[in-house]
């Protein structure tokens, strides 16, 4: 029979021992959640057009707000050419033309031509040379001149004085009469010739080509008209004086003042005389003539009317004249003077000059 274990003699049974080991230091403390720190790589950030371009926002907005401004452009373009359009054109369209001066014709032609629909409103691109086409023999301008030059050789006995060609047309366009009397001469008595307006054979302003009569034969004016009232309207304003010669007549209807057109009456000698004194030029253009006769109230259709100007603004045109190339009077046949209208003031520029041939 096996003995039954029991204690040994020799003493206590030795335990085993246990060993403290001391935490990792990436260990999580006891009861956490060991993933509830972990960092995760971050993805880069995207750029500007991988941002806003997954669903094409960035072109599409683009696009539309391009389109977006111009349809409002567009839509203002139409609206301000709808407002021009309804500008009342009943009477005379409204269109820049150039009227001369001393030259005018305006390229209408002489009475009775024909051929153009509506000329006092078509734009020419030599106006100058319009009057002197308009005569019966444009050759004749030698001899027009001439006959001037000795209508005031008694004070320009040398013949010094330059004419312009479209000048010398316009006085041809003139009675005879009518033209020696705003040339400055009068008839004299007895058998000798005439002489100048002040009896000393000076004639108008000096006898020079820096006087009156000198700038008369080359100075030309030109304007910008719409109608026969615009154009009164324009004339009144530089505080002009308007003659009007009777076809085949030597009577002339004369308003002194424009700002009230029932102070006409037929022009006297003594009129003219003053008139000779003055800056002037005169328009020949049948449609300009007669639709400022229209508007004059004129019961007859004239070939041409004239206007005169103060002497303040032929103090200013000279001033202009000097101004614009430094050259003497003598040397220039003609000077050719735009007039434009800002803020219901005339503005005179020179536009052109030729100088003596």
């Amino acid at each position: 029979m096996m003995p039954t274990p029991s204690s040994s003699p020799a003493g206590p049974v030795a335990m085993p021992q246990t060993i403290d080991k001391k935490p990792s230091p990436n260990t999580p403390p006891a009861g956490r959640d060991p993933f509830s720190e972990l960092v995760l790589p971050q993805r880069p950030e995207e750029d500007f057009w991988e941002k806003y371009n997954k669903r094409l926002e960035f072109p599409l907005s683009l696009v539309s707000a391009v389109l977006l401004h111009l349809a409002v452009m567009a839509l203002l373009i139409y609206i301000l050419v709808g407002l021009m359009n309804r500008e009342d054109r009943s009477s005379v369209p409204v269109q820049p033309v150039y009227v001369s001066g001393l030259n005018e014709g305006g390229g209408s032609g002489s009475p009775g031509s024909g051929g153009i629909e509506d000329p006092f409103v078509r734009a020419d691109a030599e106006p100058d040379k319009a009057l002197v086409q308009s005569l019966p023999n444009p050759n004749q301008i030698p001899e027009i001149r001439e006959e001037i030059r000795q209508t005031i050789k008694y004070f320009d006995d040398q013949g010094r004085l330059p004419i312009s060609d479209s000048n010398a047309a316009a006085y041809a366009s003139l009675e005879e009469s009518i033209r020696k009397k705003l040339l400055g001469a009068r008839q004299g008595t007895g058998d000798g010739p005439g002489s100048g307006i002040d009896g000393s054979g000076k004639g108008p302003g000096g006898s020079g080509a820096d006087s009156t009569l000198g700038r008369n034969l080359r100075w030309v004016l030109r304007f910008r008209v719409s109608s026969g009232r615009d154009y009164l309207e324009q004339l009144k304003a530089m505080q002009a004086k308007i003659l009007v010669p009777i076809p085949n007549t030597d009577k002339c209807v004369f308003y002194p003042d424009l700002n009230d057109l029932s102070r006409h009456r037929m022009a006297t000698d003594d009129d003219l005389r003053v008139l000779a004194n003055q800056i002037k030029f005169c328009d020949t253009r049948r449609e300009a003539v007669i639709q400022v006769a229209t508007t004059l109230g004129l019961d007859f259709r004239p070939n041409t009317f004239w206007a005169f100007f103060p002497k303040n603004l032929e103090d200013e045109l000279a001033r202009l004249e000097r101004n614009y190339r430094n050259r003497r009077p003598e040397d220039i046949e003609e000077t050719v003077f735009r007039v434009t209208f800002r803020g219901g003031k005339p503005e005179v520029v020179v536009e052109e000059q030729r100088l003596k041939r």
